[in-house]
This record gives structure tokens, C-alpha cells and sequence, in this order.
């Protein structure tokens, strides 16, 4: 019985040194790890604009092209993916835009700055110095609403011919996170919303 349980012993042992020699180490079984499949990569929070991941050699040639003009359908298709993403609101952390060519904070003007494709996260008090103000009826889509200072939404649409109400996109807040909604003109107005447009937007 001893023989029996020496060779038993010595059978771990010998793979273990076998391994140790073979560059190959042997370890006990454990949990199955984590893959790529298992993470969802879609929103990545955790670093700040101009801050790239090393796998993405190509970040530093896509970031040429930003801060120049942009189409309104370009703009609407960088805002459709932040919705179809859900990306959650914040005040301090970064997200991907399509391109993933750069990160932009996760707030209300941090979404219309990524929308618009511009260098850097503005805020509400230095987003209308990229823009120049419009009237109500001249809003188009990928146009803003701007409470300076305060919250800003980006323009997709007018509900009908009328011109009383719209579709907006917007990082509403930390309860709501990303929001595609109708809003009416008059409860913009009230609340001290102007339009503007982006100064290097194509028409």
C-alpha cells in the first residue's frame, strides 16, 4: 500500500518537474477566465480624451481629421451611436466615439462636442463659441439648443411642418443617461433654450 501511494505521490511531482523543464508550467485547474467574448467593449469609460489604448495603432491618424467640417448626416450618425450604445451620463468620465478615434466626456456637452466631431470636451458656457445663433425655424439637424451654462441638446428633427416641437438626442443626466425624445419649442423657450448652429457644419 505504500508503494502504491509513493508512485501516486510522485506522479504530480514528475509532471511538475517535466514542466519546469520544458518552459511549460502546470497549474491546478481553476475557474475559466474571462474572455473578450464575456466584456462588453462598446462603452469604455475609464480614461480621458487623447488618452489611447495601445492596440489602436491607427488613433493618432483618425484624430487628424477632427476639428474640420463635418455634414449633418455625419453628425446625426455620431449621435445614433452614442443612443444605440446607451452610453451612461457623467461629469467626469470618457467614452468612444464611432470613429474610436477619440474619448469625449460622457455629459451634455460632451455629447454635442463627440456629435461634432470637434478637438476637445467644450462645456455649456464655450460651446456657442464654436456656433453662431439661429431663429427657431432655421434649426436643422445636428444644430443645438443651448441653455448657456446650463444644458444643451443636440437637434435631429421637427415633429411636423409646424415647427412646434422636435426630436432631440442628448446625455440628459445620471437618471435618464442618454435620451432620443420629443420636446416642444415653447417649453424650450421657457426654460431659456436658444438654437444655434455649428459654425463648421455643411449645409
Amino acid at each position: 500500500m505504500r508503494i502504491r501511494n509513493a508512485a501516486a505521490a510522485l506522479v504530480p511531482a514528475t509532471a511538475l518537474v517535466f514542466g519546469l523543464f520544458s518552459g511549460v508550467v502546470v497549474a491546478p485547474a481553476s475557474a475559466a477566465p474571462v474572455t473578450a467574448e464575456s466584456v462588453d467593449s462598446s462603452v469604455i469609460l475609464d480614461a480621458p480624451e487623447g488618452v489611447q489604448d495601445a492596440e489602436d495603432n491607427s488613433a493618432a491618424a483618425k484624430a487628424a481629421s477632427y476639428g474640420g467640417t463635418i455634414t449633418r448626416a455625419e453628425v446625426l450618425a455620431r449621435a445614433k451611436d452614442w443612443w444605440n450604445r446607451k452610453v451612461p451620463y457623467s461629469q467626469s468620465k470618457y467614452a468612444w466615439d464611432v470613429d474610436k478615434g477619440k474619448k469625449y466626456r460622457t455629459d451634455c456637452s460632451g455629447f454635442v462636442s463627440m456629435t461634432w466631431k470637434i478637438t476637445s470636451s467644450r462645456n455649456t458656457s464655450t460651446l456657442d463659441d464654436i456656433a453662431t445663433k439661429i431663429g427657431w425655424a432655421s434649426l436643422k439637424p445636428g444644430d443645438m439648443v443651448l441653455r448657456a451654462g446650463h444644458h444643451v441638446k443636440l437637434f435631429e428633427k421637427w415633429t411636423s411642418s409646424a415647427k412646434t416641437s422636435m426630436w432631440i438626442y442628448e446625455e440628459g443626466s445620471t437618471a435618464t443617461d442618454m435620451d432620443h425624445e420629443t420636446v416642444s419649442v415653447s417649453s424650450l423657450k421657457s426654460g431659456g433654450y436658444v438654437p444655434w448652429k455649428y459654425k463648421k457644419i455643411k449645409d
